[in-house]
């Protein structure tokens, strides 16, 4: 899946036992010291593996696995909770379980005894951060998703998709029948692992109607420790961001982080910060900011027309910014730029880590700034830096065209041919085909509406789940695509035609609604041959010096 991802599918039907032997090869490699594996993302049948394959080739990955599967491999001896999950059924709490029961002929009493008297399988987390997928249900109940998906879904209902139930740890929109809800918390991140359920454990439901509706996590407001700026207005997200959080793929939490990671690193980099360090995520255009003391910062990404006290903020420079200065957007500078900027200040911004990241996952609701977009009167912290602040002003990158982004753009990707495929047919109508961005597009996945070439057949997508990546390119009913953005889910059940290009992926990151995209259909080969080349070129810019801006500003 990519040039940086391994899909291993071992059968096509959701059983106990094919579950079995997906667990037991996600056991074996996440204990192996095989270095270079990312991320592993069980599923129904199936195991991604994401690697590094400049440390890790595939063909060694591959003998790796197969050795694996040739082997007979216990399952750990981890123990297997059972949990009993007290639930409130119908009224406000299940709002489909009377139009539920009426299809099947049933009572909603009849309903409520065949959900309550199974123990559930928990197959595996995905879809969003503890969501554990589980099963399987009473033929007389199997239902369908809804056709059209609900805007809201609230924390912790309990629903129910085809032969699959489970409960939702956070708002958001979702397909399933609602049937009930549970004040369990199903992920807490006071507790390690934050997430309630695990792979391989047992659920029991228990009808309770005296729940109350469930308390999500709640991040605590904290007072900004060594405050450097005000949010004075904001029209547009901003977020708090850094490279991600990986390696939590089995807790159906992806990595996330900054979208246009080169252009954060950039930014960064300006100021003699750790490429890891947050940074504001600014999209489609800034807030306004006034400088609660003396600082420097760095902008790199798309040119949102930035002044500072009226003074023009070019990207890809350090500028030193006084106590009681206030930054600037022009709203109208964007239309001709890309759709993100990256806010840089000396130190860092200061928030409290989650998980080892200060990245914000904004559908959970966790990270970065309480877990949520910035909003007028925030105040922002950030690390001390040795030496005086104004000493970092005056870089600029000796690379030009620095944030310059065009709106028609050309993707590069790789056909995906394993479990799940859209099939030969759907990657040529894709490369044949021009598409626009739609404004249905976030950090969760980039829309695509068809311009000009041939349609693609609607797909209902009735598939097993199984892992994805970002970059992948799905075709969910309807035959408009969607590329996965950095927040994606971390399994999908529509059919992919491919990924996009990690070489590529400044551009996605960068595009805007409105922007002509064409795709162009490579090798794995040279899609590991443009990632290498990136990365090495970003690297000889970090260690290229920087251009002095002294004699311009005199």
């Amino acid at each position: 899946m990519g040039e940086a991802a391994l899909l291993i599918s071992l059968g096509n039907r959701i059983s106990d036992a094919t579950n079995d032997r997906v667990m037991r090869l996600y056991e074996a490699l996440r204990d192996t010291n095989l270095g270079g594996i990312g991320d592993l993302v069980p599923a129904f049948s199936s195991l991604l593996i994401r690697f590094d394959p400049e440390r890790l080739s595939e063909t060694e990955l591959r003998a790796k696995v197969e050795g694996l599967l040739h082997s007979p491999v216990p399952l750990t001896a981890r123990k297997s909770r059972t949990h009993v999950v007290p639930v409130q059924y119908g009224g406000e709490a299940g709002p489909d379980l009377a139009c539920l029961a009426r299809s099947h002929g049933l009572t909603v009493s009849e309903v409520v005894r065949l959900h309550t008297q199974r123990i559930y399988r928990v197959y595996f987390l995905g879809f969003m951060p503890g969501f554990a997928y589980m099963g399987r249900l009473a033929s007389e109940i199997t239902t369908p998703r809804l056709e059209t998906p609900r805007v809201r879904v609230p924390a912790g209902s309990v629903g129910i998709a085809g032969a699959q139930t489970g409960v939702y740890p956070f708002s958001s929109p979702g397909g399933w029948r609602i049937i009930g809800r549970t004040d369990e918390r199903i992920w807490d991140l006071d507790k390690s692992p934050p997430a309630l359920f695990a792979p391989g454990d047992r659920v029991r439901f228990m009808q309770n109607d005296s729940q109350t509706e469930s308390q999500a996590y709640s991040p605590a407001s904290l007072p900004a420790p060594n405050p450097v700026f005000e949010v004075v207005s904001s029209t547009a997200p901003t977020t708090v961001q850094d490279l991600g959080r990986p390696g939590y793929g089995h807790l159906g939490l992806c990595e996330g982080g900054a979208f246009d990671k080169e252009a954060a690193i950039r930014a960064n980099a300006l100021l003699g910060n750790p490429a890891g360090s947050a940074v504001l995520e600014l999209t489609w255009t800034g807030p306004t900011l006034v400088a609660r003391r003396a600082t420097t910062i760095a902008l790199d990404g798309a040119d949102f027309g930035c002044y500072c006290d009226g003074n023009r903020v070019p990207p890809s420079i350090s500028w030193f910014v006084r106590a009681g200065s206030v930054l600037r957007f022009d709203p109208g500078a964007s239309i001709i730029s890309g759709a993100r900027a990256y806010l840089a200040v000396a130190g860092g911004f200061d928030v409290p880590p989650v998980l080892g990241s200060r990245s914000t996952y904004l559908p959970a609701g966790f990270g970065g700034f309480e877990g949520r977009a910035l909003r007028e009167g925030d105040v922002l912290g950030a690390n001390s830096v040795a030496g005086p602040v104004a000493s970092l002003a005056g870089h600029r990158w000796p690379v030009e065209g620095a944030g310059v982004r065009i709106r028609e753009c050309v993707l590069r990707f790789t056909r995906y041919a394993g479990e799940g495929s859209a099939g030969e047919e759907a990657a040529a109508k894709l490369a044949e085909g021009e598409w626009a961005v739609s404004t249905q597009t976030d950090r969760m996945g980039t829309r695509l509406q068809r311009l000009h070439g041939p349609r693609f057949e609607s797909n209902r997508g009735d598939l097993a789940s199984f892992g994805v990546v970002q970059g992948a390119i799905q075709l969910p009913p309807g035959g408009q695509p969607v590329v996965l953005g950095v927040d994606h889910q971390t399994t999908g059940g529509y059919p992919v035609v491919g990924v996009v290009a990690q070489a590529d992926g400044p551009i996605l990151a960068q595009s805007r609604p409105g922007d002509t995209v064409r795709f162009d259909e490579i090798g794995l080969d040279a899609a590991r041959v443009l990632r290498k080349q990136t990365i090495g070129r970003l690297r000889e810019e970090l260690r290229a010096p920087f251009k002095t801006l002294a004699r311009d500003l005199q």
